[in-house]
């Protein structure tokens, strides 16, 4: 695991798993329970992570902070193409991510999120523009890697889309889990397959593969006193061309892994990954929590 800050924590008389299970399971009436002492309640606060909604709590306790704070995603990989079964290395990426939970009782949590990435020279590391495919020598524009901010709702079967997506018509299928316990360490899955039909220059139509596992602590998990754990990403995805990419004559897709840690503070950004959007996008990284504000509201289907 990467060192981590300190976790978030709440005080032991508040909400325990239990309670916040219940929260999320019976609405309006958790509410009571969400904040009543652990003495009054006699649970335990031990998660059992093949239980849907307990492995929703842990998840959102690995992925954010359930106390609503804005936690912080880095990761760092490189995008291949692949052809006839070979894989080609294409480009860098610097991802991060800006992420702030909600409870929703009787429903899950709403996530909302804002991403901005950037692609780079993998010799130079100099944030690209453009990009000449190796396969027929086009050389493409990058469009702007940004997402959001806009929210979700995670339930234990995954990601649920607002009314309205957010680029042109959207079919989403997730899946959470399983959960892989081994001594103190805890891996959950988060897998969606997503297929897009837009007019956005990032998007355009395609069909989206994304395989996550988060790693974290299970006695972390467990602690109704940490509201946000500790937790590592490892990221991976099979997608076909992007329409930017030009690659209609090229066959095959592309493939792409990358790794990274939850962090809480700006400054714990990679120094690659805060000069880039402090060049690309120095409104955002400013004060993203003020452009997480400005989310429209989390309509339900």
């Amino acid at each position: 695991m990467a060192t981590q800050p300190a976790r978030r924590t709440i005080a032991p008389d508040t909400a325990e798993s239990e309670a916040r299970r219940q929260f999320l399971r019976i609405g309006g009436a958790g509410l009571l329970l969400a904040t009543a002492p652990l003495s009054l309640m006699g649970a335990s606060a031990a998660l059992n992570l093949d239980d849907p909604w307990d492995r929703l709590t842990a998840l959102a306790k690995l992925r954010g902070d359930i106390d609503g704070s804005t936690v912080m995603w880095w990761m760092k990989g490189v995008r291949y193409g692949v052809v006839d079964n070979i894989i080609t290395p294409l480009f860098g990426m610097l991802i991060g991510s800006f992420q702030r939970l909600r409870p929703i009782p009787g429903k899950g949590f709403e996530l909302n999120m804002l991403e901005m990435s950037y692609f780079t020279d993998l010799q130079t590391g100099a944030i690209l523009d453009t990009f000449k495919n190796p396969y027929n020598g086009k050389v493409v524009k990058v469009p702007e890697q940004r997402l959001g901010p806009y929210p979700v709702l995670m339930r234990p079967t995954g990601v649920v889309l607002p009314d309205v997506p957010m680029f042109g018509d959207v079919e989403l299928q997730t899946r959470v889990g399983p959960a892989i316990i081994s001594g103190d360490d805890v891996w959950i899955r988060d897998d969606s397959t997503v297929r897009v039909d837009s007019d956005h220059p990032m998007m355009g139509k395609h069909i989206y593969n994304e395989l996550v596992t988060y790693r974290g602590r299970l006695s972390e998990l467990n602690n109704p006193e940490i509201t946000s754990a500790s937790a590592d990403i490892s990221f991976q995805s099979v997608t076909s061309w992007r329409e930017w990419f030009e690659a209609e004559d090229v066959g095959g897709h592309t493939t792409a892994r990358a790794n990274g840690s939850k962090i809480y503070r700006i400054e714990d950004f990679p120094a690659e990954y805060l000069a880039a959007a402090r060049e690309r996008h120095p409104e955002l990284i400013a004060d993203p929590d003020a452009v997480l504000d400005t989310a429209p509201p989390l309509k339900l289907p």
